[in-house]
């Protein structure tokens, strides 16, 4: 019973590396994803901020807060999500793939 005991922890331990570092390498595709994400929006995201400060009375600070989400999910006031911005470059679709054949 003892070594049937041990066998069962042994397995146990090597699915759990084994998942762990599946895990580990789906999280570094999904960081290559939001560097990918973030080299497209920061031109647009400094755009709409640019634009905000050129307002007249408008609030600087005001300007970078509100755009600095710029390109993110949102939901909608109808209850809906409007999804982010350039999740169909090709570093997130691999990083998508990833997600879904680890669960």
């Amino acid at each position: 019973m003892n070594r049937f005991l041990m066998s069962v922890m042994v397995a146990m331990l090597v699915t759990c590396s084994a998942a762990s570092a599946d895990d580990a390498s789906v999280q570094v595709l999904e960081k290559e994803c939001e560097t990918a994400r973030e080299v497209k929006l920061k031109p647009l995201r400094n755009a709409e901020i640019a634009r905000c400060k050129a307002e007249p009375k408008s609030d600087a600070a005001y300007c970078e807060r509100y755009w600095s989400d710029y390109g993110d999910a949102k939901r909608l006031p109808n209850g809906t999500m409007q999804p982010r911005l350039f999740d169909d470059l090709a570093e997130c679709v691999v990083a998508e793939e990833a997600r879904r054949k680890l669960r």
